[in-house]
């Protein structure tokens, strides 16, 4: 992550539908920072990491940040466009190699390609197909959040789940069966879902969904994900060797050292593509962000030039 200041304040530069609900706080209670999300998967595709994307990006940017989005080409979706509210979003012409996923998306999800069950659904077709069970099995091996375990949940599933990255702190105990990544552990975690729902002992259906519908609002989600860049941008940033040496000790002599390779890899090419291209020749995204941005204020003297014309 890099850092530069803006108005006084240090601002990260970070890689990692209409806004409802999302309150604008004064200015001088948050610092600003620019944001790059980063995701083969994004509109036109509707589905939870599409949604999640863009509705924490239209919360963080009426809180006042900077947020772009780099995605690749769909179809003869390709360049740059603006999205509601300011947000811009590359589409880079990139070649997809499966589902919608570019070679190195590819390569990480290739454990999860064993099994295709109803394949891709239209977002408005996965409430009616969950309500038809009791029990959701999610099987994933690598995961951050997991959209679909609370979508699961909110229509009133009981949830058995891998306990990898994110998902633990998703949902409260009562509410998902946690498994290790073993078929055993799974099998062993749907046989107790299936003992509990023959016994009467799951809450019913919209009991859960009562209770799954207060935990999260986008509004909550950017207010803590603002909290991370907050943190982030006041750590230190380490220089090239520092980071190679925590690579090696931290990831173990082999490993290590292929990491630390890839790592200096990454900074070459990085190092050529900005001589290639300065920065100077970059397009800068508008600063469309806050109450007082430009493309709010944009909106807001037309709508009025309208009214105007009316009376």
């Amino acid at each position: 992550m890099a850092c530069r200041k803006v108005g006084g304040y240090k601002q990260s530069l970070s890689t990692s539908s209409s806004i409802v609900n999302c309150r604008k706080p004064p200015a001088h209670e948050i610092k600003t920072h620019s944001i790059c999300m980063v995701s083969d998967f994004f509109y036109p595709n509707m589905g939870g990491v599409e949604s999640h994307i863009y509705q924490l990006s239209q919360c963080l940017i009426e809180r006042g940040h900077k947020v772009i989005i780099v995605t690749h080409s769909y179809g003869n979706r390709k360049g740059i466009r603006y999205l509601s509210g300011g947000l811009k979003v590359y589409y880079l012409p990139l070649k997809v190699m499966y589902n919608q996923s570019t070679a190195t998306t590819l390569f990480h999800s290739l454990p999860l390609l064993r099994v295709r069950l109803l394949g891709a659904l239209e977002h408005q077709d996965v409430r009616n197909v969950l309500v038809q069970g009791h029990v959701f099995l999610n099987t994933s091996l690598t995961e951050a959040f997991c959209m679909a375990i609370v979508e699961a949940a909110s229509c009133g599933l009981q949830v058995v789940s891998t306990k990898v990255g994110g998902i633990p702190e998703v949902l409260p105990e009562n509410l998902i069966i946690l498994c290790e990544p073993s078929v055993k552990s799974l099998c062993d975690g749907l046989e107790k879902a299936i003992i509990q729902l023959r016994s009467g002992r799951l809450p019913p259906p919209e009991i859960i969904h009562n209770q799954v519908k207060t935990f999260y609002t986008w509004r909550n989600v950017a207010e803590r994900t603002e909290k991370v860049y907050d943190r982030v941008a006041g750590e230190v940033v380490l220089p090239m060797d520092k980071r190679l040496d925590r690579l090696i000790s931290h990831c173990g002599l082999v490993t290590g050292h292929i990491f630390a390779l890839f790592a200096v890899l990454s900074f070459l090419l990085l190092v050529f593509l900005r001589w290639m291209i300065p920065d100077s020749l970059i397009d800068v995204a508008i600063d469309a962000t806050g109450p007082n941005g430009a493309w709010t204020q944009r909106f807001f003297s037309t709508k009025r030039g309208r009214e105007k014309e009316k009376i």
